[in-house]
């Protein structure tokens, strides 16, 4: 009876496991990266900003609008009749900033707006990075999870070896018991994994602009090429592409037009006014109509002022020039430090590949054939196996951080290099 009910139970798991995996959707590493650049929330915040900023390049090169006015002049004391006005004059003017100043302010805007451009690719490629390394933190613990429930039936078939041996007296009840605890714990040990893994698809689908509750399914995908790179010409092309030090060029920019613009402020602007005036004289049936021009201009007399300005903007040039040699010089040191993790990783994967997983597997089967025969205790065992999981982790895991210090090479060199994708 007990064993049709465990019969039954099984086959309703492994029903329900089956519908779950079909409503799961395969997604691709590409298939990550385009949607993530294309719906991630903060990428298109990004892109409407710059949008935004384009839009003030026009308003800032263009003259103030434009003003017409109209007065009634002479209104007689006690009526508020403003047709009883003895003139009524209409005016137009129109105010002018010394040659030069609109075109520097539409340079400014323009050095702004490409900044902002800068911040908006810079985001897309946060965005490519952090999808990049969720998707492999995905694959990663999907793998951990396989590999634990391999070592998990090979605790099993240890479990059976240890109630044999005790049954006919090799082993003691304790080698049992530790194998069946050691089996009981993996079980805890893969529903801790299933969780992980969960969480990571959750943030992939949150980094693609979807629901974080959408059930994915990620394809193993290891596209990036072994790391024989030549570091003068990363740094280079880091130093020359990188939107954010394209972005500190153009606020160096910006600032070099604000201390011309600075200076520019001790040069006059000029209002100018054109006045009709229709004139009504008393007494008499026809008005007189006459007209009038007038030119102001606004006097820069206080050349503190215009001194202190032009030092403000001369500090922020400076500021931004060596903000941009800092940056430069740490982006230099981003892409040797990501290079260099890329080449560790990738020796690793080589070495463990080679020599340190063939090495775990015939031991721990060396110590199993062994304590089949009662050579060794079950501790040896559990610690062979033990070893080729975490060798078995180990590798995967060298492979995944190779991937991920390619991803953080593309980054500093301000670019994707290796999956297709541009920005």
């Amino acid at each position: 009876m007990k064993k049709k009910i465990l019969a039954a139970l099984l086959g309703s798991a492994i029903l329900i496991s089956n519908t779950v995996w079909a409503a799961e959707q395969d997604v691709s590493l590409n298939t990550v990266l385009t949607e993530a650049l294309a719906k991630n929330p903060t990428v298109l915040e990004a892109e409407k900003n710059w949008l935004g900023e384009q839009n003030k390049i026009t308003p800032a090169k263009t003259l103030p609008n434009p003003k017409f006015g109209i007065m009634q002049d002479d209104i007689p004391a006690g009526t508020l009749d403003m047709g009883k006005g003895m003139m009524t004059t209409y005016s137009v003017s129109q105010e002018f900033m010394y040659p030069g100043k609109l075109s520097l302010m539409g340079k400014m805007a323009q050095n702004n707006a490409d900044m902002s451009r800068s911040e908006y690719v810079e985001k897309k490629l946060q965005v490519y990075m952090e999808a990049k390394q969720a998707y492999y933190d995905a694959l990663y613990a999907g793998k951990a999870l396989t590999i634990e429930r391999e070592n998990q039936q090979l605790m099993g078939q240890l479990v059976q070896i240890a109630q044999v041996n005790y049954a006919t007296g090799m082993v003691p009840l304790q080698d049992a018991l530790k194998a069946q605890t050691e089996y009981s714990t993996m079980t805890t040990e893969l529903l801790d994994m299933a969780a992980m893994e969960s969480v990571a698809k959750s943030k992939i689908n949150v980094l693609m602009g979807r629901n974080p509750n959408t059930p994915i399914q990620v394809s193993e995908d290891f596209p990036a090429p072994p790391p024989n790179f030549d570091l003068d010409k990363l740094q280079a092309r880091a130093i020359a592409e990188k939107p954010a030090l394209q972005g500190m060029l153009y606020k160096v920019e910006m600032a070099k037009n604000g201390v011309d613009l600075a200076k520019k402020q001790k040069k006059p602007d000029f209002a100018l006014e054109f006045k009709y005036n229709d004139k009504k004289p008393a007494g008499m049936g026809e008005s007189e109509n006459t007209w009038s021009i007038e030119l102001m201009t606004m006097l820069p007399v206080w050349s503190g002022k215009n001194r202190a300005e032009v030092k403000g903007a001369q500090a922020g040039l400076e500021s931004a020039q060596a903000s941009y040699e800092a940056m430069k010089n740490m982006t230099g040191l981003d892409v040797q430090m990501a290079l260099t993790k890329a080449q560790s990783a990738w020796r690793q994967i080589d070495l463990y590949q080679k020599n340190i997983i063939p090495q775990a597997e015939q031991t721990y089967q060396a110590s199993l054939v062994s304590y089949t025969n009662g050579k060794v205790d079950v501790m040896t065992v559990l610690e062979n196996l033990r070893t080729l999981r975490n060798t078995k982790l180990a590798q995967y895991k060298a492979r995944i951080d190779y991937e991920m210090a390619l991803a953080e090479l593309e980054k500093a060199v301000g670019k994707p290099l290796f999956s297709g994708i541009s920005l």
